[in-house]
């Protein structure tokens, strides 16, 4: 009986000893494996966004915005933008916001000054050092959330389309006025570096060589967006040249709580 139980302990004991050995591998395999997984993530990430094209964002915001909305895009989606920046008049409550020096003394924004101030800033992006290595140009409002994963995958599906024509993708700007007659302002909606360039060149027409005058009248003359999709439409930008809605003219939110929509 003694002996038995004398060889129990000693088995006992070399089983313990096995089981620790077993769960410290266990867990250094586990953090391994955790490890590797995370840094081969890090890189197909950065891959990807080395070969995808860059960037450039911008947000126009409201005065009253600057402690609440504004201060949840810089820490979700802006911060994954290959360059951001706020358009907004300077304030105190705004000084910690990375915002376009040369739009600091505006007035405050407004639904129906936000498309011309828009128009204003892609004008003045187009010629500026800072963003001449961008080819894509997203303008949001402080009420946007961009899910910039899908904003890059719609980017690399439009450069398969010519990529030297005048690109703007504007999602369903139109259809909300044509079908519901929602007029929105400030909906998400990018640009390629050509269209930036017919806008200059339809603005400079108007005001300077007085050519094509119905075309560039309507740049000064819009309010909302669906004015403004028309009038890129009048200067030779091709607006929306894929069918999929990835960008929506308004927050999700008002889309649940209109009735017209029917969303369920």
């Amino acid at each position: 009986m003694f002996y038995y139980h004398r060889s129990w302990r000693c088995y006992s004991g070399l089983f313990r000893r096995f089981l620790y050995i077993f769960i410290l591998a266990f867990f250094i395999g586990l953090i391994w494996s955790t490890f590797i997984t995370l840094l081969f993530d890090r890189n197909d990430n950065d891959v990807e966004r080395e070969r995808s094209p860059l960037i450039f964002c911008f947000v126009l915001s409201a005065n009253d915005r600057h402690l609440t909305s504004s201060r949840a895009i810089v820490y979700s989606w802006g911060k994954r933008c290959d360059r951001f920046y706020f358009v907004t008049r300077l304030q105190n409550t705004s000084v910690e916001l990375m915002m376009l020096e040369e739009f600091e003394n505006i007035s405050d924004i407004t639904s129906t000054t936000i498309n011309q101030l828009t128009l204003d800033v892609l004008l003045y992006l187009r010629k500026q050092k800072l963003a001449s290595s961008y080819h894509w140009f997203l303008r949001a409002s402080d009420d946007s959330y961009v899910i910039i994963p899908n904003l890059r995958r719609l980017i690399s599906q439009l450069h398969l389309i010519k990529p030297k024509r005048a690109f703007a993708y504007v999602g369903d700007v139109e259809q909300m006025y044509e079908k519901y007659q929602i007029s929105t302002s400030g909906s998400v909606m990018l640009f390629n570096r050509e269209a930036l360039d017919r806008l200059v060149i339809a603005d400079l027409d108007y005001y300077y060589n007085k050519a094509d005058l119905e075309k560039g009248k309507c740049l000064v003359e819009m309010t909302y967006d669906h004015e403004f999709v028309a009038c890129m439409k009048q200067i030779d930008i091709n607006v929306n040249p894929l069918n999929d809605n990835l960008i929506l003219s308004q927050n999700l939110s008002m889309y649940k709580m209109d009735k017209r929509l029917k969303v369920k």
